[in-house]
């Protein structure tokens, strides 16, 4: 799903009207508002719609939503009135120039919704991926699916595959961080007892599994490229028999790599040091071959690691910079671990404070759940977030922003978290009184299409 330039939402709790324009100078727009204006409930409408989650779509009271893109496309979603137990929504989209409009009903019944049955090892990452952690490999969506009857957080945009509605998901991906749940296990407003420290250590595990399971991944494609390279070196060499390659250029070139190899292997995510020299003495045109292929090997191995590398390194510098006597470290095996920056010992995770825990898994998430173009939606950041962390978050996550392309909404009171960027605010409000009930002004237009209904 493209990314959003205006929400309309009308019938929210059944009265409010809200209408947000999105920021377009920052990947951040902020929603203010007093409690009740439906901060939150406005976040998981937007992040309903974005995944085509019919169920979470159920969970809230509301009208309609209208969804205007920056490529000028407009998708509409109309609750309909019915006298049964499901939900019914119908949705209109439109692509100008085109002024007709399109039209899909999708029907939702929590009768269902199957029971899944889950063993001990298999767990969900943030991302909604599923992870046997006896392996350390994410299971493919199909085969978890088969084996355990995973839930399928692709079922909606499945169902819509071959309609109009299709293109609107294409490569539709949003991620939803409801931070009050990282810090409550249903103790009761305002407690914090061991089983909630517990409860969010364990989310903070949770969040290492979903950086681990990432590594694993790039590692394995990189030993792939790696013995993909291998087979065809021969003919390589073949071919490039007859090339020039000038000394210079190839010493500056496996300088760059063997650098960026070894920040790599600093870093924890290559586990192989680099082990190659260049030659001393000036070399002749075949070596200057052999090499200039071996760097082409090189290069290539590499590239599956650097996108993982540089969300890592981004992650490891918001955790020196904020959390007090501790860095950020990996294993061998690529799970993220935290080490004393006075004697180098590993800490236990109960070592960290509930700030420390709650803000490594903010920002986890954001870096190890969201990919290129996610939308990304954050209900009220400030939980358990130190004054100066507060003042710091928006630079923080314009710089994740940046890194992976997201386009971000956050719930807000906190004037710390906004520190001034009132150009990026959105303020929302409780209107004074209940409107009548009346249909939408745009009700008649749609009357008289015909529409495809989906189960």
């Amino acid at each position: 799903m493209h990314k959003i330039h205006q929400v309309d939402v009308k019938g929210l709790f059944g009265y409010m009207n809200h209408c947000l324009d999105f920021s377009t100078d920052s990947p951040i727009t902020i929603i203010s508002g007093p409690n009740g204006s439906g901060k939150t409930h406005l976040l998981k409408l937007l992040h309903a719609i974005s995944v085509l989650n019919l169920a979470e779509l159920a969970s809230v009271d509301f009208q309609e939503v209208k969804i205007t893109f920056q490529d000028k496309r407009i998708l509409r979603v109309v609750r309909q009135e019915e006298d049964h137990p499901g939900e019914v929504f119908k949705f209109f989209g439109r692509t100008p120039p085109a002024r007709n409009w399109k039209t899909l009903t999708l029907e939702y019944s929590p009768e269902d919704e199957d029971t899944p049955d889950i063993p001990s090892w298999v767990v969900q990452l943030p991302n909604g991926e599923w992870y046997d952690t006896r392996t350390e490999r994410i299971i493919p969506t199909d085969m978890a699916k088969r084996r355990y009857n995973t839930p399928d957080r692709l079922a909606g945009i499945k169902a819509v595959r071959g309609s109009w509605l299709a293109s609107y998901y294409d490569d539709a991906s949003a991620v939803f961080i409801d931070t009050k749940r990282l810090d409550s296990t249903g103790s009761g407003p305002g407690s914090y007892t061991r089983s909630t420290s517990r409860h969010l250590q364990n989310r903070v595990q949770q969040y290492s599994a979903q950086v681990a399971a990432q590594i694993s991944e790039a590692r394995r494609k990189s030993l792939n490229e790696s013995l993909d390279a291998d087979q065809s070196f021969a003919a390589r060499m073949l071919q490039a028999a007859h090339t020039s390659v000038k000394e210079r250029e190839l010493k500056e070139r496996y300088q760059r790599i063997a650098d960026q190899h070894a920040e790599l292997h600093a870093s924890g995510i290559s586990v192989i040091p680099v082990d190659v020299a260049f030659p001393a003495q000036k070399t002749n045109p075949t070596t200057r071959r052999i090499l200039n292929v071996f760097l082409d090997d090189w290069e290539r191995k590499l590239q599956p690691l650097l996108p993982i590398h540089e969300k890592l390194k981004l992650l490891r510098s918001i955790v020196d910079s904020k959390f007090t006597g501790k860095t950020l470290d990996l294993t061998a095996r690529g799970h993220i671990r935290f080490k004393s920056k006075h004697n180098g010992k590993p800490l236990l995770m109960r070592s960290l404070s509930s700030g420390e825990q709650h803000l490594f898994a903010v920002f986890a998430l954001l870096l190890f759940s969201a990919r290129h173009g996610t939308l990304v939606l954050i209900d009220e950041p400030e939980i358990s977030m130190h004054a100066a962390w507060k003042h710091a978050f928006l630079e923080d996550i314009e710089e994740v922003a940046r890194v992976s392309d997201l386009q971000i909404v956050l719930a807000t009171h906190s004037s710390s978290i906004i520190k001034g960027r009132w150009d990026i605010v959105r303020e929302i409000e409780v209107p004074e009184t209940t409107p009548p009930p009346g249909d939408s002004d745009e009700d008649d237009q749609f009357d008289g299409l015909d529409s495809e209904v989906v189960a």
